[in-house]
């Protein structure tokens, strides 16, 4: 559960209309899950009605997310041209909390130069599941048609499946992927963060995760944890 709204006003997005194919297969699923106008929140104002926090079902849609997040980023298409990836949005994937809060919130208005250029109409779809990140439920009344645990599953569902009968049949959805991972671009600000993270895992030992380290072997697993910090893999940065 999210501790706090970005600061201003901070939008619970409206699920959009079904595809057709969900709406005639799952009727009673599309009727439950209706809802016609989002919620907009002022961060000044807003109360969070669920002090507690446990594990639910909207998390692991959220780890779908992270997954669908770090292969967007670190594919790019077989015998295209290489495209390095932005410093400081490698650091916002597998920084600590606020960076990765910071990421979301970032996606959730648009953003450009995510994926490989190749991949860019992957974008939308990105800036769709992330608006359902930015506000978790907790902020909204029980009595909220928003606030039941399946919504953002109900959510991600509905726009990843809209998403593929849109664009089934385009290149980008049937080229071949390189075996090869983008890079991450030089910065010194990216290797003091290596080192940084390096540090926080050798201190902490076994109480941290893994990182996935991009490999010319193909995608890792990235592993998503709200107070653990990840490593920048010096051999990924060009």
């Amino acid at each position: 559960m999210k501790v706090s709204l970005p600061k201003g006003l901070s939008e619970f997005p409206a699920l959009p209309a079904s595809p057709m194919l969900y709406t005639l297969r799952h009727p009673a699923r599309t009727q439950k899950y209706k809802s016609e106008n989002g919620v907009v929140l002022d961060s000044k104002k807003a109360k969070c009605y669920s002090t507690g926090w446990r594990h639910e079902l909207e998390h692991d849609a959220e780890s779908v997310f992270w997954l669908l997040l770090y292969w967007a980023i670190m594919v790019q298409p077989h015998g295209g041209t290489k495209e390095s990836i932005r410093p400081n949005l490698w650091t916002g994937l597998v920084g600590n909390a606020k960076e990765r809060t910071g990421l979301v919130n970032l996606l959730a208005l648009g953003s450009s130069d995510v994926t490989h250029s190749f991949f860019n109409p992957l974008l939308p779809l990105i800036e769709q599941v992330a608006a359902f990140l930015v506000v978790d439920r907790h902020w909204l009344e029980s009595s909220d048609e928003r606030n039941q645990p399946e919504y953002v599953n109900e959510a991600f569902q509905q726009l990843i499946l809209q998403f593929i009968l849109d664009n089934c049949g385009q290149d980008f959805m049937k080229h071949p992927v390189d075996r090869c991972l983008r890079k991450v671009q030089h910065s010194p600000f990216a290797e003091k963060k290596s080192t940084m993270s390096l540090q926080v895992v050798n201190v902490e030992g076994n109480r941290k995760r893994p990182s996935p380290e991009p490999s010319n072997e193909g995608s890792s697993k990235r592993r998503h944890h709200e107070d653990e910090y990840h490593r920048v893999p010096d051999e990924n940065l060009d």
